[in-house]
């Protein structure tokens, strides 16, 4: 994980990745990891599905944030234009 987390640092740095769109990305992660968890069964492991139910909402969350910033962003500049 620590590889990916640089790698994205690195594209922030360099302008190539914002930051709605790493909070995006973050988001689509947590909820893939949400759904996986979902799948697992209650006699198997019981915390699972809890865990997935806290991922789905961190997931939602990251990912509302990241798509609010990017929407935003976009905006401004015609805004400033008029």
């Amino acid at each position: 994980m620590k590889p990916l987390r640089a790698a994205g640092s690195r594209l922030m740095q360099t302008g190539l990745l914002s930051k709605g769109w790493y909070s995006i990305l973050t988001g689509l992660a947590l909820l893939l990891l949400a759904f996986a968890l979902g799948g697992v069964p209650w006699d198997v492991d019981p915390a699972a599905s809890f865990v997935a139910v806290a991922f789905l909402v961190i997931g939602s969350w990251h990912l509302a944030r990241g798509l609010r910033a990017e929407f935003q962003q976009r905006r401004a500049p015609s805004d400033d234009a008029a």
